[in-house]
């Protein structure tokens, strides 16, 4: 249900950009389910232009992403 309401708010989803809505979708999922200090980092991160390396960047370095 939250991936439809995240997806509701764009005017359509081309399938050729799909992977990308969802990899968006994903990190938006972790930080706000994240209690560590990652969350502001990546606030900045998504700001600028070159915004998914930067914070792929971070996160290697972090635990978000390891199970």
């Amino acid at each position: 249900m939250r991936l439809r309401k995240f997806l509701a708010s764009f005017n359509g989803v081309a399938t050729k950009y799909l992977q990308n809505y969802l990899n968006w979708f994903l990190v938006l999922e972790k930080i706000k389910n994240s209690t560590t200090r990652i969350t502001p980092v990546a606030a900045i991160a998504f700001a600028s232009n070159t915004a998914w390396m930067e914070f792929k960047n971070i996160a290697v370095n972090h635990t978000l992403f390891r199970t």
